[in-house]
C-alpha cells in the first residue's frame, strides 16, 4: 500500500534540474532514510511530497486518506504560550472528550443514568484514541528530546532557537500520523536525546522517511537507502552500512563493465584506423563505425575527485604533554557552567568532550583555546605547541569578504594560482571562489573554516562540532584526514560515528564537573550500561527506605552524601519507570469494565488519576535532586 507513488518527476529551478525524471515510492511500514551531498534535493522531494513544490513534468499520487506530519506543515506558535501549551494544542479533540467525559462523570455521580450509554461510547472512542496516554507519551517525548519539568513552563518568547527545534520536532513525533517526514531531526540534539530519538523510530509503528547525516542514526532506524545525486535517485534495500556495502559492489561492477567496453571500442577503433583508406575494407570499417555510434555507453564510475578532499599535512613534533588544564571554571552571574575541569591531553592523542546540550562544552573549549576572559583556572601549553581553534558558529569570518580574501589573509606567501588550486580541493572552482562569505551556505561556510585551520599549520587542534552542516562525503574525507593527523586534537561533537573512529579518551562534561573515561564512545555506553545495571540489582526494600528517608541496615554513614544523592535519583528513575509501567496496565483495563459498573469506573478512574498525580510528584523530586547534585 503505497502513501506516495512519484512517477517520472522533474523539477528545476532558474533552468537547473534538481531532480530528473525520478521515481519515488513510500509503502507501509518502509523505514527511509534519504541522503546525499548538500544541494542535491532531499528537502526539495519533501515539499514535492507534501505539495509545496509542483512538479515541472511527471505524477505525484498521494493517499487521500493518509496522514502526513512534517515540520513544514506546523503552525505558527503564539509566544504568550507555555512549552507544554504548545504540545497540548495537539491533542485538541482529546482534551474535549476528556472535558465531556468529566461533565458526564459529574451527572452519573448525581444519579443521572439516562447518559451511562453516551458516555460508554465516548469513553470508548476516548480510550481508542488514546485518551488515557496522551499527556504521558507528551511528556516522555520532551523528556526524551532533553526538556525538564522547568520547561515546560516556558514561554514561546523565551525558547532559544535550538528549543525551538526540539519543540516542533516534539510535536511531529507526537502526530497521530501514517507517515513520518524529519528533515535532519538530529540537530540541536545531544548524544542521549539522538540515542531515545532512534529508540522512539525503532518502535514507531508506521511509515517515515529521514534526511540525516547521522550515519549510526541511519544504521540504526532505517531498513531502506535512497541517495540522491546528480538529479537521479537510486534505492538500497537495508540500513546505511548495508548501502555503502552495495553501491561498493555495484560501483566495482561498473567499473569492470566499463573497463570491458574501453578495451572493446579502442579494439574496435585500432582496426578502422588501420583499415580505414584500404577499398577492400570499406563495407567492413564502415559497419563497424555504425555498430560504435549505436553503442549504448556504459559510464565511467562517479570520481572520488567530487568530494571534498582534505589533508592537514606536516606539523612541527610537539612535546609529550601538549595541554594540561587545571581548576577550569566559568560563570554567568549565577549561573555555573562547570567548576575544577582538569585533565591534559598528550602528545598524539584524540580526545572527546562530551556531554548534555548547555553542560558548558563549546564554552570550555573556548575557555582552553584563550578567548574567554574573567575565568578562573589554567591552561598550560607543551613544548613547540601551537593551537588551531576551529568555531563551529565561524565567528571569525568576515562577512564582508570572499572566500578567495579569507584565504589569502592566512597565507599571504601563497600567489593566486596556488589559493585556486588549494581551495579546489574544497569544491569552490572557477569564479565561486569569489563567492561573499555572507552568501555561503552552512556547508560551505564549514568548508572555508577547514581550510583556513590547515594553513595555520597547528599541532593541537581545538575542534567545535566540526561535522555540522557537512553531508555525509565530506564528514567521512574529513574523517579520514583527521585520522591520519599527526598532532593532537581536542573537539566537542555530537557525531557519534566521528567519535568512535577518532578518540580514543573522553572528557564527560555534565552537572558543572567532568569525568574522564579511556576509550571511545560505544566503550563509554558500554561501561555505563553495565555500571547502572550493577545498581539496579540493589533490593527493593533498600529503595523504599532511601526513599523514605529511614537509614538502611547496612552501614551508609561513610557514604559521602553525594553518593547518596545519586542513588536517591537512580532509585526515583526506576521508581517513575515503575509508576508509568503502572499507568499503561490500568489504561489497558477501563475497556474490560461493564460500563454498568459506575462505582468500579470510578475507583478505578481515582486510582489511575492518583499514579498519574504521584509520577508528576517523582519527576518534580527527581528535578530537585538533579539541580542540587548540578550545584
Amino acid at each position: 500500500m503505497s502513501y506516495v507513488r512519484i512517477d517520472s518527476v522533474s523539477k528545476s529551478f532558474a533552468g537547473e534540474f534538481v531532480l530528473r525524471d525520478v521515481n519515488f515510492r513510500v509503502e507501509e511500514g518502509d523505514k527511509i532514510g534519504l541522503i546525499g551531498r548538500n544541494g542535491t534535493g532531499k528537502s526539495t522531494l519533501f515539499r514535492l511530497i507534501l505539495g509545496e513544490f509542483e512538479p515541472d513534468s511527471g505524477t505525484i499520487e498521494r493517499m487521500k486518506r493518509a496522514r502526513v506530519a512534517c515540520l513544514a506543515q506546523l503552525p505558527v506558535l503564539n509566544p504568550r504560550d507555555t512549552l507544554f501549551d504548545v504540545v497540548m494544542h495537539s491533542f485538541r479533540e482529546l482534551l474535549d472528550l476528556e472535558h465531556q467525559l468529566r461533565a458526564m462523570e459529574d451527572r452519573l455521580a448525581q444519579g443521572d443514568n439516562g447518559v451511562m450509554d453516551r458516555y460508554s461510547a465516548l469513553q470508548e472512542t476516548f480510550q481508542v484514541r488514546g485518551g488515557y496516554e496522551f499527556r504521558t507519551n507528551a511528556k516522555r517525548v520532551l523528556h526524551g528530546l532533553g526538556f525538564t519539568i522547568e520547561d515546560f513552563d516556558l514561554h514561546v518568547s523565551a525558547l532559544s532557537g535550538g528549543q525551538r527545534t526540539r519543540l516542533m520536532l516534539a510535536l511531529v513525533l507526537l502526530q497521530d500520523a501514517d507517515l513520518l517526514l524529519l528533515d535532519e531531526p538530529e540537530n540541536h540534539l545531544d548524544l542521549e536525546a539522538r540515542e531515545w530519538l532512534e529508540s522512539f523510530l525503532k518502535d514507531w509503528p508506521r511509515a517515515f522517511a529521514i534526511i540525516s547525516h547521522d550515519r549510526q542514526m541511519l544504521n540504526a532506524v532505517t531498513n531502506r537507502i535512497v541517495e540522491i545525486e546528480r538529479g537521479e535517485l537510486r534505492g538500497f534495500t537495508g540500513n546505511y552500512d548495508a548501502y555503502m556495502a552495495n553501491k561498493a559492489l555495484v560501483q566495482e561492477q561498473q567499473q569492470k563493465a566499463f573497463e570491458r567496453q574501453q578495451e572493446f571500442v579502442e579494439k574496435e577503433e585500432r582496426w578502422i584506423n588501420r583499415f580505414r583508406y584500404k577499398a577492400s575494407k570499406a563495407s567492413q570499417v564502415q559497419s563497424r563505425i555504425k555498430r560504435l555510434d549505436k553503442l549504448e555507453r556504459v559510464d565511467a564510475p562517479d570520481s572520488e575527485a567530487s568530494s571534498a578532499r582534505f589533508s592537514l599535512g606536516e606539523v612541527v613534533r610537539s612535546g609529550a604533554i601538549v595541554l594540561e588544564v587545571k581548576g577550569l571554571s566559568k560563570a554567568y552571574g549565577d549561573l555555573r557552567l562547570y567548576e575544577n575541569v582538569a585533565f591534559q591531553v598528550e602528545r598524539g592523542e584524540r580526545v572527546g568532550i562530551i556531554g548534555p546540550n548547555g553542560a558548558g562544552k563549546s564554552t570550555l573549549l573556548r575557555h582552553i583555546a584563550g578567548e574567554l576572559d574573567a575565568c578562573a583556572g589554567a591552561v598550560t601549553l607543551g613544548h613547540k605547541v601551537r593551537l588551531g581553534f576551529y568555531d563551529q558558529h565561524h565567528e571569525g569570518m568576515n562577512p564582508a569578504g570572499d572566500i578567495f580574501s579569507e584565504i589569502s589573509q592566512v597565507r599571504t606567501d601563497m600567489t593566486p594560482e596556488k589559493i585556486r588550486t588549494f581551495l579546489g580541493r574544497f569544491l569552490f572552482t572557477g569564479e565561486d571562489v569569489f563567492k561573499p562569505i555572507a552568501a555561503l551556505s552552512g556547508g560551505e561556510r564549514s568548508r572555508v573554516a577547514i581550510a583556513k585551520l590547515i594553513l595555520e599549520g597547528a599541532n593541537v587542534l581545538l575542534l567545535d562540532e566540526p561535522t555540522n552542516h557537512l553531508d555525509i562525503a565530506s564528514r567521512e574525507a574529513l574523517e579520514s584526514a583527521l585520522e591520519e593527523f599527526p598532532g593532537s586534537i581536542l573537539m566537542v561533537s555530537h557525531d557519534r560515528a566521528l567519535i568512535d573512529r577518532l578518540v580514543t579518551k573522553l572528557v564527560i562534561l555534565e552537572h558543572g564537573h567532568t569525568h574522564v573515561h579511556v576509550g571511545n564512545y560505544s566503550h563509554y555506553k558500554w561501561k555505563r550500561a553495565e555500571t547502572e545495571s550493577t545498581a539496579e540489582r540493589r533490593s527493593t526494600g533498600e529503595v523504599l527506605r532511601i526513599r523514605r528517608g529511614k537509614k538502611p541496615t547496612r552501614d551508609k554513614a561513610a557514604q559521602k552524601e553525594r553518593r547518596k544523592q545519586r542513588n536517591q535519583l537512580e532509585d526515583i528513575e526506576r521508581d517513575i519507570a515503575e509508576i508509568e509501567e503502572m499507568i499503561t496496565a490500568i489504561e489497558g483495563r477501563f475497556p474490560t469494565l461493564d460500563p454498568a459498573d459506575f462505582q468500579a469506573l470510578q475507583d478505578l478512574t481515582a486510582e489511575y488519576e492518583g499514579l498519574k498525580k504521584d509520577l508528576g510528584d517523582m519527576y518534580q523530586e527527581w528535578e530537585r535532586l538533579a539541580g542540587e547534585l548540578a550545584e
